[in-house]
């Protein structure tokens, strides 16, 4: 299949080099000059513009940074709206806000464009396995027919529901991961404190009631698990802003619907307040570095 792929990115990348290994032909886009050098590189063809690539392709992907950048890309000026053929299927597997994702529907129906929102869970290093999970609102149809594209990305494709149901499954699942390795961090603070080693502490959590699978594949110290982020300098599977973006995103569809949270809120100003200190590029384990002990000289 020929496919419109704009967003090129950190995560882009990799999904479109999968795709390239599965056969298909790729016809790309993005706003950096350089990212898109990177999907030339690997073999897609370049575009001049979003709807230049989604004019090309058979079906089109997104997979953008934030909810602006989804509706500059697809209702914006030079858009995929003005480039899409008819009856053309799109998909976005951007992290954004539900809503975005149902507005977006709506003004492609009106032209008679198919809309899938395809958000993913796994971070860089299933990216590039093309393990992902993907989280997928919009007519099961259509997803039939987007599934062999989707499965060249990701191991586990789900139908969540409706338009705007596949962001809402991945909101979730974010705040649960976030406030998780939030509790993780500050636990292990804690018991190096009162001086538990972390991995004898590693083992009382693994065999107890608050084993989780931050700890167990996330591991926010150095040298506990090899293969997580903090023992390769917290280089980035997952970053920090990214996560403060998805969790302000989960707290502001609580809000939408009228529903009390209370951890939430206090998730997404932590993880803020991370990234004002220098940690938003790094993986959001480093939470555990931001948390080190104050001094005994200051005031709390």
């Amino acid at each position: 299949m020929k496919i419109g792929f704009i967003g090129t990115g950190t995560m882009g990348l990799p999904m479109l080099k999968n795709l390239l290994k599965r056969g298909h032909r790729i016809v790309a886009y993005d706003i950096l000059s350089a990212a898109l050098d990177e999907a030339e590189a690997a073999g897609a063809e370049r575009a001049g513009s979003t709807a230049a690539a989604a004019a090309a392709g058979d079906l089109v992907i997104t997979m953008l940074p934030s909810s602006g950048n989804v509706e500059a890309a697809y209702l914006g000026t030079g858009g995929i709206l003005e480039g899409a053929k008819e009856g053309r299927l799109t998909i976005d597997m951007s992290t954004i806000d539900p809503g975005t994702s149902q507005r977006v529907a709506a003004r492609l129906a009106e032209r008679h464009l198919r809309f899938l929102d395809a958000p993913v869970s796994g971070a860089l290093g299933r990216a590039i396995e093309g393990t992902l999970t993907i989280m997928v609102g919009g007519e099961a149809r259509d997803l039939e027919e987007a599934r062999p594209v989707l499965s060249a990305m990701g191991s586990t494709i789900i139908h969540v529901g409706a338009v705007g149901a596949g962001e809402v499954a991945k909101l979730c699942n974010n705040l649960i991961a976030g406030a998780a390795m939030i509790a993780v961090a500050e636990a292990f603070r804690l018991g190096e404190a009162f001086g538990v080693e972390p991995r004898v502490l590693t083992d009382v959590i693994a065999h107890s009631s608050g084993a989780t699978w931050v700890m167990e594949y996330g591991h926010p110290v150095p040298g506990i698990n090899p293969d997580a982020a903090s023992s390769r300098g917290y280089a980035a599977g997952f970053m920090t802003d990214l996560m403060a973006k998805d969790v302000g995103l989960a707290v502001a569809a609580a809000r939408e619907k009228r529903i009390p949270v209370f951890l939430a809120p206090a998730a997404a100003q932590l993880y803020r307040l991370a990234s004002a200190y220098g940690f938003g590029r790094k993986d959001f384990s480093s939470l555990y570095e931001f948390l080190k002990p104050a001094s005994r000289e200051a005031p709390v």
